[in-house]
């Protein structure tokens, strides 16, 4: 993220965090209210459920006592209306009075105890049965009128049984016991005329008919809910129809306290404000590290860029031995990738501390050395880091590979040493080669002119022409080393060439029963003296059969490749032999180096001045006990890589 982005970016978590704080504070509101009424419904429901069953139990025991006194009024028909039989029934029934009225002659014509009121107007109603309450002194009776033909009966009894079960399981008990509920202000069943029952806290309270939504409420079946007041306080007041079997009797009111619900809003808009400025600070201080780290960031790509265009190695360690920074150039010469060794110890990557960061980190002044790191000649340098107040801050290595500047001197030393030890060579071999055509012209004449039949003199005579013819060899190959060895260079196909010089060596190695294996890629051609070449693969060549004629070694075997590259090619040559010691590898190619007792030591030496010649390297890998193997590698156009 860009810098000016930043600002917006701000601006909108604020408003992303106002936002959340919002929806906290009204998911939260709405969960508690959402609690709070369902609370309300609950009360509310199990109240008309039990008021619902109260009435029907209270049902149950007034049809009980109507069977009751239907049948004591069948008996008295069946026994007359004698005084003494009213009496007994009065005692063992416990009634209070019993009256057998003469419909016909409108006069009582049986009486048993005292009847508090008689009735008359309901004697002669439509209905046969009827029964209602009436109180006497803060009592509760039943009055029950019945109507048999010519005569009607007036029972009445106590109704404390009734009494006795509605104080138990009513709804008074149930009002009674939410009084003490902290939760519940009030509950109230009330219908147009007026309050049926209520909390004992409650005196009056508002109409239905002038009240709306209590007005919809009764009259469509709902359940409502609002906030309103409470004496002094906020409540939340729930209304619901009370039905029993199909008839609204009334409405069904309760207020639920909301202290609780006021607290526990209170509580909510201290934490999520708390959570708002945490949130707050998090978001700003995750912005302010999230803006470090992009300045690191792009100081680090700032970083790599500089380094990356720098031609030597870089190594960056902090005062903590930390690794801070690679560049490509020093990932290329050590062959460590960045990457994983960024932000780890120095001395977890780099056991011995081939850089002497330790010696820097301690004596605070640089340090430089050349030697061989990582099968490189490598020389470096280690300067300690300082900040602007002379605070050392860590350490910075720059290495340089100088493995191919060191080959390039010591092949230049070579050469140096060659060309003098061949001027050398050449100069002696000029001065005795005359007087060695003189022994050889001087004993063919011998030969010739002097012939004699003793058997011993001839042998002596051929046996001193064929040492001068050796030695006459030996100086023509020490003049070779004197002389250019490239006059004129030309195209010719090195293909062909290896296979004509596999033609020579395939027939001498198959006399000594040696396999000789060949592997040419065709069509390659490069610029050079073909003789001189030839020359020196062959001498190659001849050496590897020497070095595997051997009785020893048990499936001998010569090997020749040509390999074409882009550039350049190679050719591998080598064999199975006893091997070269690894103290006598770096004298192969010195003059007069020979490990075999009639060798001149000239032959890899020829060899490898050719090579040179051609612009091109010779190297060499041996074994003892498994051979060697020499791999030249030419240019195609004969100049320098």
């Amino acid at each position: 993220m860009r810098a000016r982005y930043y600002l917006p970016a701000s601006i909108v978590l604020l408003i992303l965090l106002g936002l959340f704080l919002t929806f906290g504070i009204i998911s939260n509101q709405k969960a508690m209210l959402s609690f709070f009424k369902e609370e309300a419904h609950s009360i509310l429901s199990i109240i008309a459920l039990s008021q619902e069953n109260s009435i029907f139990a209270e049902a149950e025991i007034e049809e009980k006592i109507v069977d009751n006194l239907v049948s004591i009024i069948s008996y008295l028909n069946d026994t007359g209306y004698r005084k003494e039989i009213l009496n007994s029934i009065l005692q063992n029934f416990n009634l209070s009075s019993i009256v057998v009225y003469d419909l016909n002659n409108k006069t009582i014509i049986a009486k048993s105890g005292n009847p508090y009121e008689i009735d008359y107007e309901n004697f002669a109603g439509a209905e046969k049965i009827k029964y209602y309450y009436f109180t006497v002194l803060n009592e509760r009776y039943i009055r029950f009128l019945y109507r048999g033909g010519q005569f009607a009966f007036q029972i009445e009894l106590s109704a404390e049984e009734i009494k006795r079960f509605s104080k138990t399981y009513g709804i008074g008990n149930i009002l009674n016991q939410l009084v003490s509920n902290p939760l519940v202000n009030y509950v109230v069943l009330q219908d147009l005329r007026g309050i049926i029952f209520a909390t004992p806290n409650i005196k009056s309270m508002s109409k239905i008919q002038d009240d709306s939504l209590l007005l919809k409420a009764l009259q469509r079946g709902e359940e409502v809910s609002r906030i309103s007041n409470f004496g002094n306080k906020k409540i939340l007041e729930m209304a619901m129809p009370f039905v029993v079997e199909n008839d609204t009797i009334g409405l069904f009111r309760i207020g639920m306290n909301l202290d609780n619900y006021y607290r526990h809003l209170r509580n909510t808009y201290i934490q999520l404000v708390l959570m708002f400025i945490i949130l707050l600070i998090g978001g700003i201080s995750i912005l302010a590290i999230i803006i470090k780290h992009q300045n690191f960031q792009m100081q680090e790509q700032f970083f790599s860029h500089i380094l990356g265009a720098i031609e030597e190695g870089v190594l960056l360690v902090d005062q903590r031995m930390m690794i801070r920074g690679i560049n490509n150039m020093f990932s290329r010469i050590t062959e460590i990738k960045g990457a994983p060794v960024l932000n780890k110890r120095y001395e977890e990557v780099f056991s011995g501390d081939p850089f002497l960061i330790n010696l820097v980190h301690q004596t605070k002044n640089p340090v430089e050395e050349e030697k061989i790191i990582f099968k490189k000649i490598i020389r470096y340098t280690t300067y300690p880091l300082f900040t602007p107040d002379k605070k050392f801050m860590g350490t910075i290595t720059i290495l340089h590979d100088m493995t191919k500047i060191r080959e390039q001197e010591k092949e230049e030393e070579e050469k140096e040493r060659l060309s003098f030890l061949g001027n050398l060579v050449a100069n002696f071999a000029h001065e005795i080669k005359n007087p060695l055509n003189g022994l050889a012209i001087a004993a063919q004449r011998l030969k010739r002119e002097f012939p004699a039949e003793n058997e011993q003199y001839n042998q002596l005579l051929s046996m001193i022409i064929k040492e001068i013819d050796s030695m006459t060899k030996i100086l023509n190959d020490f003049l070779t080393l004197a002389r250019p060895r490239i006059k004129e260079k030309r195209e010719f196909n090195m293909s062909e060439l290896i296979k004509e010089i596999g033609d020579l060596i395939r027939h001498q190695a198959m006399e000594k029963n040696i396999r000789y294996i060949e592997r040419v890629d065709d069509g390659v051609s490069i610029k050079g003296s073909p003789e001189d070449i030839k020359r020196a693969i062959m001498n190659l060549l001849l050496n590897a059969i020497e070095a595997v004629s051997s009785e020893s070694i048990t499936q001998p075997q010569v090997f020749v490749a040509l390999e074409k590259r882009k550039k350049n090619i190679i050719v591998k040559i080598s064999d199975n032999g006893p091997g070269i010691p690894k103290q006598l590898l770096k004298k192969v190619f010195e003059p007069y180096f020979t490990t075999k007792k009639s060798g001149t030591g000239l032959g890899l030496f020829i060899a490898h001045k050719i090579i040179q010649e051609h612009n091109g390297r010779i190297s060499i890998k041996s074994q003892e006990g498994k051979g060697t193997a020499f791999t030249i590698i030419l240019p195609k156009n004969g100049q320098e890589e």
